[in-house]
């Protein structure tokens, strides 16, 4: 209720896919807002087509960022289109986008738009939910990268409550709720089969995804062989690879007031895998922050994938493709802070046992990092962060 949420309140799913991935069904009916949670533009919008940061430089960054008036750069994220062009000149402008923005808009990348709205309608479905029953899948993050994560106000301090992110303790916590899956969940996580059916259906079709970036990627790195990168993927559908799917609920907000304090809805951090594959709805937020020091608007369109690479791509690539940090701002405007925000993230990464060390330039640029290792030390940050815990944790 502190975030305009009525516990019990039911939504319908249709109503909550995004921009450009199918109509609403006849005879669904719209989900109940306050008389103040306006939705026509996104709406009327409808149709019209078809990582943890490293915690020893959260806060520094943090204080520099003027979060509420820094504008955004001029230069934008590049669109690349995968459907229209040679290999060799994808590979070049996908190797060319994430060395300098360290993300990339694909189109004609094949995953089906049908495949995404299932997993949204599925996604949304899930946190209409009361909090009392999404609490029934929670993730234990001692044991398992799968379940659900409350948001912040939903949670406690007792020890066996499930747990929340965060990313800095100097900032104020994310305002969004989570739920991640993967090909490999136990039956606890999933609240029914049409939802496991949707699930694995769009990370079937972003594992081939992946797989087809990272051969063009390392074609773009002229590496020898080309697939190498690809190779490490191997039990990409198997328990040894840990890849999932986070299914995200940014929820209305309440109006500001004078002195009111509240968190972005996903605070600044890079991200901690190989590659991420981010599917938005319409609504604004996401932005990048560039080379330069400055935020990149991220633009939702319709049949667009957001691409960016995570923290072991970079320390695989000796440095050459860039980690680029970013966050999700919270709306000022009266309109859009009445509205939920939804999107779903595969977050990619390659296999548990395989040790990652750069493949170009100085070998030691970065120290050899087993992936599962990597992704356990960067979990085991952000949730005793989401205790209040700095984790002090040496550096892998």
């Amino acid at each position: 209720a502190a975030l305009g949420i009525e516990p019990g309140s039911r939504h319908t799913r249709a109503a909550a896919l995004p921009l450009g991935y199918g109509p609403l069904n006849a005879g669904h009916s719209l989900p109940f807002y306050p008389a103040n949670q306006t939705f026509p533009l996104f709406l009327s919008l409808f149709n019209s087509g078809p990582a943890q940061a490293d915690t020893r430089n959260t806060r520094l960054t943090h204080r520099l960022a003027n979060r509420s008036v820094m504008p955004a750069e001029t230069e934008e994220i590049p669109e690349i289109d995968m459907s229209q062009q040679s290999e060799a000149v994808v590979a070049e402008q996908l190797v060319s986008a994430l060395t300098t923005v360290g993300f990339c808009y694909a189109v004609g990348h094949g995953v089906p738009q049908e495949t995404v709205a299932s997993a949204f309608t599925e996604s949304a479905g899930f946190f209409e939910r009361p909090l009392s029953e999404k609490l029934r899948h929670r993730r234990d993050w001692r044991k398992s990268t799968c379940g659900y994560i409350p948001p912040h106000w939903a949670s406690t301090s007792d020890p066996d409550e499930p747990p929340v992110e965060r990313f800095s303790l100097d900032a104020p916590p994310d305002e969004k709720e989570v739920l991640d899956v993967c090909h490999t969940c136990d039956d606890t996580v999933w609240p029914s089969e049409s939802f496991r059916k949707a699930s694995l259906d769009l990370i079937s079709a972003a594992q081939d995804l992946t797989l087809r970036l990272v051969r063009l990627i390392g074609r773009g790195l002229g590496l020898s062989p080309p697939d190498q990168l690809a190779d490490a993927f191997a039990g990409f559908a198997t328990p040894g690879n840990t890849s999932e799917l986070r299914m995200l609920h940014y929820p209305p907000l309440p109006p500001v007031t004078d002195g009111t304090v509240f968190g972005d809805r996903c605070g600044e951090h890079t991200d901690y895998g190989i590659i991420t594959l981010v599917f938005c709805d319409s609504q604004p937020g996401l932005q990048v922050l560039s080379r330069s020091g400055r935020y990149l608007d991220a633009n939702p369109r319709p049949g667009r994938v957001l691409v960016n690479i995570g923290d072991l791509m970079q320390r695989w690539t000796g440095g050459r493709l860039h980690s680029a940090r970013h966050r999700v701002l919270a709306p000022t405007d009266p309109k859009l802070r009445s509205q939920p925000r939804y999107s779903l993230v595969y977050f990619t990464q390659c296999d548990d046992e395989h040790i990652v060390r750069p493949l170009l330039g100085d070998p030691d640029s970065f120290p050899p990092v087993k992936t599962g290792e990597h992704m356990r030390r960067r979990f085991e940050e952000t949730f005793l962060l989401g205790q209040g815990i700095d984790p002090q944790l040496p550096p892998l």
